[in-house]
């Protein structure tokens, strides 16, 4: 049984969706959430984060583990990655990796213990771990392989491999053999601060720079059958990096958003529908969300306060983390989206 704290006697003080996941057929989403209690006896304050259940139209529903726990101790911020079969997840807890039954009983069982999670290979075959801090920059990246679910092997022996000058908190798999991770470049004229993208093969061997380009949480995305990998640029903008697996050279790099600023954006899998949100000054702090033709340019508003917004697979609805007060509370919206024409 895992170890937390819940009592009736606490009620929330602040509530935050750290991440969202679609379940493959759409029933409904997982969101991962942080909230702050007050115990009602001695006025004491604790913070704890759990898995839910939420319905389709964005309504949250029960935790799936036993008991709230502490948030990761390294620094990460929670990911929430489904199997493509919709059977089980990925997530953390507390300083553990677990696998979440989805199907069944519903339990939760602890695969990697003391480490931090910072990413999930698109089929669920692999999952990246360390044990240094996010804020260090030299990153001991650890690989496993997972075998239904559970079974892990950790890759090159067990023996961490070293990547260098990491600058995001997480790595972009983009299907079971490679992963994009931001890196330090420079800092520029007026202070602006360059980053470029490298891609990885599994054994961490680098296959392609790309230049002034990050892939953020919740501000990046890979559309497997377009093979279109999505970033944010220095300026805040989107670029569409299209890569040739057969020759990673030849790529072709086409700007999609320009003239906003970009604060989160998700791209559907076929990389013909984005939706971003923008944080540009004129926008006063309300997080409006457009739905964007990649081909066109076309664009249109869905909705404010949208923190960061998730496609769902068959691209029809957006789940999104809601700012829902002044607070700076978070709930979870969900929306209908066509493509603009």
């Amino acid at each position: 049984m895992l170890g937390g704290c819940s009592s009736t006697s606490t009620s929330t003080v602040s509530q935050y969706v750290d991440d969202l996941a679609w379940l493959p057929d759409e029933s409904g989403l997982l969101a991962y959430i942080d909230k702050v209690t007050i115990s009602s006896l001695d006025g004491s304050t604790i913070e704890g984060a759990n898995l839910y259940h939420v319905s389709s139209s964005g309504s949250i529903g029960n935790s799936i583990n036993p008991s709230d726990e502490p948030i990761n101790s390294l620094g990460y911020p929670p990911i929430v990655v489904v199997a493509p079969d919709g059977h089980s997840a990925i997530t953390p807890f507390s300083n553990d990796i677990y696998r979440v039954d989805l199907t069944g009983s519903g339990g939760v069982t602890d695969i990697i213990q003391n480490e931090g999670l910072i990413g999930v290979s698109r089929g669920s075959q692999y999952v990246s771990v360390t044990s240094v801090a996010s804020s260090d920059a030299t990153k001991l990246v650890t690989m496993y392989r997972l075998t239904g679910g559970t079974a892990q092997t950790p890759l090159n022996g067990g023996r961490p491999y070293t990547i260098v000058g990491v600058n995001s908190q997480r790595f972009l798999w983009l299907d079971d053999a490679h992963f994009a991770a931001t890196i330090y470049d420079s800092t520029g004229a007026g202070g602006i601060q360059f980053n470029h993208v490298t891609i990885f093969d599994t054994a961490a061997n680098k296959l392609l720079d790309i230049p002034n380009a990050e892939v953020s949480l919740h501000a990046s995305a890979y559309a497997p059958k377009s093979g279109d990998l999505f970033v944010r640029n220095y300026a805040s903008g989107i670029d569409r990096i299209h890569l040739d697996w057969n020759n990673l050279l030849d790529t072709l790099r086409t700007s999609i958003v320009t003239g906003d600023t970009v604060a989160s954006f998700d791209v559907s899998s076929d990389g013909t529908l984005l939706v971003y949100s923008s944080e540009a000054l004129s926008t006063n702090g309300n997080y409006p969300a457009y739905a964007v033709n990649v081909s066109n340019g076309h664009r249109s508003a869905l909705a404010s306060n949208v923190i960061a917004p998730v496609i769902s697979p068959n691209a029809d609805r957006v789940g999104y983390i809601e700012k829902a007060d002044a607070s700076g509370d978070e709930t979870v919206g969900v929306i209908a989206v066509t493509l603009p024409q």
